[in-house]
């Protein structure tokens, strides 16, 4: 069975922006991503990476820079 948790992006692009993500490890979600996703052919991409949870459950992800795109 899948489970989702809450996230919350912290700086860069997306400040603020909260939503709901699969966390598919024992409510252990995503360890990092980019947003928007590079397949969506946006760019440039915002990358983030789990930072820490807070203590209503909501995971916090702390915008880690632009990763490098291969052309």
């Amino acid at each position: 069975m899948q489970q989702h948790v809450h996230a919350e992006l912290i700086g860069g692009p997306e400040d603020g922006r909260s939503f709901i993500i699969p966390a598919p490890e024992a409510d252990l979600p995503l360890g990092q991503f980019t947003f928007p996703s590079p397949r969506d052919g946006e760019s440039p991409c915002a990358r983030y990476d789990r930072h820490d949870r807070r203590a209503d459950g909501v995971w916090r992800y702390q915008y880690a820079g632009e990763p490098a795109i291969r052309s």
